[in-house]
């Protein structure tokens, strides 16, 4: 675990280097002033998150590579700093292994699950963009929150009914099954280029921290590519 984390923190500091690396590089022709000062936009965010894997308290979980997408929308207040939110979900699948006991507490070896996780994350972010021109290095803060829905069973089977004016009785089985929304919170650091005056790529490196209630405060890093345009 200690390995994964000055990896990602490596990761981290070499992209935030290469960010203001490329502020120095940028021609003066593609960094021409941006007329996106006092506009709304739209976008639909790609996500690559990588495998981690995550230890507490006599449970590890390996957690796969997994491509997700969402939509964001936001407001450019000036041509340096932008306000606006994200909704991106995802489904992984995870190898688990966790401590059993007996009724009165006595450990009793340690059980195996695999599965496929759901997740969808929901943040509020603020973006500075280090240039004016079209092309511009950023970094980006949020902060928000995420579902995770684990798709393990915590009990068993429930049916319920409702009427239907038109079609009578429906009933549906539901079991629910272990799962959580924690706070979450994220740093990213990448690049926006603006294709004319409507539409623009981004891409960027993420990384999220989730605070869960039992294991404490966890990582993921991942890339991002957002598709967009502006009105």
């Amino acid at each position: 675990m200690r390995a994964t984390a000055v990896r990602r923190t490596l990761t981290m500091v070499l992209a935030l280097g290469t960010i203001v690396g490329v502020t120095t590089w940028v021609p003066r022709v593609a960094a021409a002033e941006s007329e996106r000062a006092q506009k709304w936009q739209g976008s639909i965010p790609l996500t690559f998150t990588s495998g981690a894997s995550y230890d507490n308290n006599g449970t590890s979980v390996d957690l796969n590579d997994d491509l997700g997408w969402g939509f964001g929308f936001g407001y450019n207040i000036n041509e340096r700093f932008l306000v606006g939110s994200n909704f991106t979900w995802l489904s992984a699948s995870y190898k688990a292994t966790f401590d059993t006991f007996d009724n009165v507490g006595n450990p009793t070896g340690n059980a195996n699950v695999s599965g496929t996780l759901d997740a969808s994350n929901f943040q509020i972010f603020g973006q500075y963009n280090i240039l004016k021109g079209k092309i511009t290095p950023f970094l980006q803060a949020s902060f928000g929150w995420s579902w995770i829905d684990s798709n393990i069973p915590a009990g068993l089977p429930q049916t319920g009914c409702y009427w239907n004016p038109w079609y009578g009785y429906i009933c549906n089985t539901y079991q629910p099954t272990y799962e959580a929304t924690p706070f979450a919170y994220g740093a990213a650091a990448g690049l926006h280029a603006e294709i004319g005056d409507k539409f623009y790529l981004e891409a960027s490196y993420n990384y999220l921290w989730v605070d869960f209630s039992q294991a404490g405060t966890q990582g993921m890093d991942g890339i991002r590519l957002n598709v967009g345009w502006m009105f």
